[in-house]
Formats: C-alpha cells, structure tokens, sequence
C-alpha cells in the first residue's frame, strides 16, 4: 500500500491537520471542565488530547521542515517559508512545555489552589493563538503562492524607470535595483565592471587575471592568491545565485552575504567537492552544516539567508541546511583562495524582504 498518494508532494500536507484539531479540543475541554466539575471526563479526555496532539505537532513540526527541503523555492516565497516555519517552531515549544506542566498539576498535583489551576488553563489560549499564527502563514503558501499545488506563483522583478538602474559597460551586463538586488552577466568588458563597481576587500581584479570566453559566455579567473570583493550596498535577507565551473581549480570559492568585514561575514562555500554553510565571526568559523555533491561541470550554486533560517543547494537541490541568529544587514559577494581556473556566467543577488 502508498503511503503518500501521487497528488500529495509529501506526507506533511496529510497530517498537518491533526493537531490543529487535537490540541483546539483538548483547550475547550480543559476549560469546559474547570465549569462542569461533575463530568469528570472533560478534564480526562483534555489530558489524552493534549498528549496525542503534542506528539502529532512535534511529528509535524519535522515533516514541515523536511517537506520545505524537498521543494525548489522561488525566491518570492522564501520569507513566507520561514514566518511559517518560525510560528511553528514556537507552536510546537509552547504545547511541549505547556502539556508537560498541565498534565502534571492535573495527575501529581491535583490539591492545588483552584486560583492557581484556572490561570494555567487559561493558558493556553496563548497556544490557540500560535496555532491561529502557523495556520495563517499556511494557508499563505498553499492559497497565496500555491505552494505544494504544482502552480506555484513567481514574481519577476521587471525594469521600471524608477525602481531598476541598468548600467551598461562593453557587453557587459550589470543591474541593479533599489530594494538592493543585483545582477552581473559575464560578456566581454566583465573586467571592467569588477574593477568599478565592486569594492576591493583583499586583492584586486588584475591578480585575477580575468578572460572572456566568448566559447562559453562566461568569464574565466585565474587566482593565484586569496582575493575577496563585494557590491557595497546593505541587505537584510538575501538569495544569492552563481553558475560556475571549478572543475579546474584547487580550491575554495565562497559566496559570501551579509558581509561586515573581512573578519565577520556568512558563506556558502563550495570546493572539492565539499559544500559548507558557515559563519565568520571574529575569525572564527560557525558552521551551520556541511555535505557533498557530485556534480561536475556547470552547476548553479545558491545560498538563501532569511531571518535564522539558511539553506544551501546545488542545481536548486537542497544540500545543507542550517539555522543561527539572524545576521545583521551587510553586503554580498565573493572570496576566492587557491590556484587554478573559475568560470563564471552569471551573478544574481535578491533581496527578500
């Protein structure tokens, strides 16, 4: 027998129902009870509701977080993502403790003051509330974006006047918008807008020895030692894209966002076949998680930063997935150490908030 039909992308869309139902039950029987004294078994069956609803939360809770892994996320819909997954974090901690206190006032410490218990019952209409929150942000995905329908809605930024400056050197391609998004497209005189547009931090872009390659439409680096730039401009939450081939280069190219200095910044890094998730702080590396990928050639690498919530995927697969405080307003760009080739075609930073 299928577990999951064929309509359904994953399990969570099936069970996110349950505890909703179980844990809103087990708050009106709890409360019902507290005035109906003699039918004991509202204050019973309020207990079993509020044990069975706290596990099928935490259960999915984890199919939620799993179920948005699995999906390719338009950069538009990434912040709804997250609020959804935020409330639902704080849902599922509330019910955990919450139940944990309330079951044991109501089999180990059943003598204390009515004054105290009503409170504590009243409580969690705090829950109801989180529950009203997590269900909002749902419903946005499925009915607003159409998430997990098969007709998930994309919003292209489109040039306007006002809202978009395209600058133009050579055949070279560099926009940006006021939101504080970007874009960089390799053409020839690609060189010549690393060189004015871009904010040295280590290096420069002769040691880079940069090439067109009119062949593959891409620009070609030849780093021979570590060089770092960004756009400086400021970005609170970030998507960043890059198509790149390092299959001839021994080394590590990071993608890196919310770029203070050079010693306190985030990063996707990618390099012998290894990707990390990671945070600079101080020097110090904080990694948020690390894996591998196979594929070689022309990949597209991407890091998404929103709010706590940090993803990193190859060719719009998720491959690591981590979550720290959220980093402060900074800028985007690349470091590069090692020796050897880089291609590169494209650039594409948005913003998501």
């Amino acid at each position: 027998m299928q577990l999951i039909p064929d309509w359904a992308p994953n399990i969570h869309p099936m069970i996110v129902h349950f505890p909703i139902v179980l844990l809103i039950a087990a708050v009106l029987l709890d409360v019902s009870g507290l005035f109906l004294k003699r039918f004991n078994w509202l204050e019973k069956s309020a207990f079993v509701l509020y044990a069975i609803g706290t596990t099928v939360i935490i259960i999915t809770f984890f199919t939620g977080r799993s179920a948005s892994d699995g999906l390719n996320i338009p950069a538009n819909v990434i912040s709804s993502v997250n609020d959804h997954a935020d409330w639902a974090e704080t849902t599922m901690w509330f019910f955990i403790i919450y139940s944990i206190v309330r079951l044991s006032i109501g089999f180990w410490l059943k003598k204390l003051n009515k004054a105290i218990v009503v409170p504590i019952v009243l409580i969690a209409f705090v829950g109801v509330y989180f529950l009203f929150r997590t269900t909002e942000y749902g419903a946005k995905l499925v009915y607003g974006h159409g998430l997990g329908t098969g007709n998930i809605s994309r919003i292209e930024k489109t040039e306007t006047k006002n809202g978009q400056k395209e600058e133009q050197v050579s055949d070279s391609i560099f926009t940006k918008s006021n939101d504080g998004s970007w874009k960089l497209i390799a053409a020839q005189g690609t060189a010549s807008v690393l060189k004015e547009k871009f904010k040295w931090i280590k290096g420069s872009a002769d040691k880079l020895d940069p090439m067109y390659d009119r062949d593959e439409s891409a620009l070609m680096l030849h780093p021979e030692k570590e060089v770092v730039f960004v756009y400086d401009n400021k970005i609170k939450s970030v998507q960043v894209t890059a198509k790149i081939n390092i299959d001839d280069f021994n080394g590590e190219l990071e993608l890196i966002h919310h770029f203070i200095d050079k010693n306190n910044y985030d990063f996707l890094r990618v390099g012998n076949s290894k990707i990390i998730l990671a945070r600079k702080t101080n020097e110090q590396e904080n990694i948020f998680g690390e894996d591998r990928y196979a594929k070689k050639g022309w990949i597209e690498v991407k890091v998404v930063s929103d709010g706590k919530h940090f993803r990193g995927y190859v060719d719009n697969k998720i491959i690591v997935h981590g979550h720290d405080d959220e980093p402060k307003p900074g800028s985007v760009g690349l470091r590069i150490t090692g020796k050897g080739s880089i291609s590169i075609k494209e650039i594409m930073v948005e913003s998501l908030r």
